[in-house]
């Protein structure tokens, strides 16, 4: 696993003269904590233009404690923010510490919540300005539709460009949870990876599994490694009542998916 998450990690100020005192005290607008927001781009006021090729790989969760829940890229982030009236402070918190590549935004996007100085609201999407009338973010609201919803796995794609049925005597789930967050079994282990939605389009981060390895039954390993390699080529989704279909950018099958009750 090359992710490793620091818990002891300190505090990353982004925020010249931010207290933690002075984060406690914070204002819920509901529709900054309603939903998750992706990223669409930064229009700085030199001109400079940032758009991530895949806004589902960069999003942020406004929590109602005053945390923040980020995924920037193919890392993780952990912060604090506070609203007072339209004015907006944030803090950076633990981050895990993955390369993503050269072609990576995710330092620039840290950076320009970093200086988040203020926020509004426009046909439905959230727009954070910089500090030093620098420049504006631009958010657009992820689609809630999944979140809170619990899938078995019925089918995989076993990495050889056939769709095969889970073995008998073992079990592939998947949550989605609140704050962009994806948790389930793969089988074997346990994993939990961060995804975004907007419209049909499904962006699924890699995958944190806990560490076991079962011998039985037969090919298990085998399964929860196709499993786990394809589920972060989902491209797209779509639901028909009680069964979901993930699927890649070239529309082969990642996995088929029968709900679970609540």
């Amino acid at each position: 696993m090359h992710s490793k998450i620091s818990a002891v990690l300190p505090l990353i100020t982004l925020v010249a003269g931010l207290s933690s005192q002075a984060l406690l005290a914070v204002e819920n607008p509901p529709a900054l904590t309603a939903t998750g927001w992706l990223w669409q781009q930064t229009q700085m006021n030199n001109d400079d233009l940032f758009r991530p090729d895949q806004p589902g790989n960069y999003h942020l969760r406004f929590l109602g404690d005053g945390t923040l829940a980020i995924q920037a890229d193919c890392n993780r982030a952990q912060g604090r923010y506070e609203i007072e009236d339209h004015r907006l402070r944030i803090e950076m918190g633990p981050m895990t510490l993955m390369a993503c590549g050269e072609t990576s935004l995710g330092d620039r996007f840290l950076a320009n919540l970093g200086g988040a100085n203020s926020y509004f609201f426009q046909d439905g999407n959230l727009f954070i300005e910089l500090k030093f009338d620098s420049g504006s973010m631009k958010f657009s609201p992820q689609n809630p539709g999944l979140v809170g919803s619990h899938w078995q796995v019925t089918g995989y794609n076993n990495g050889r460009g056939a769709l095969e049925g889970v073995h008998g005597g073992t079990e592939l789930q998947l949550q989605f949870g609140d704050g962009g967050s994806l948790s389930g079994s793969a089988g074997c282990n346990h994993f939990s990876a961060s995804f975004a939605i907007s419209g049909d389009q499904i962006t699924i981060g890699p995958a944190l599994t806990t560490r076991k390895f079962c011998q039985d039954p037969q090919g298990i390993m085998e399964q929860e490694t196709a499993f786990l390699t394809a589920l972060p080529k989902a491209s797209r989704f779509e639901q028909t009542g009680d069964r979901l279909e993930m699927r890649m950018a070239d529309d082969a099958l990642v996995a088929t998916f029968i709900r679970l009750p609540e």
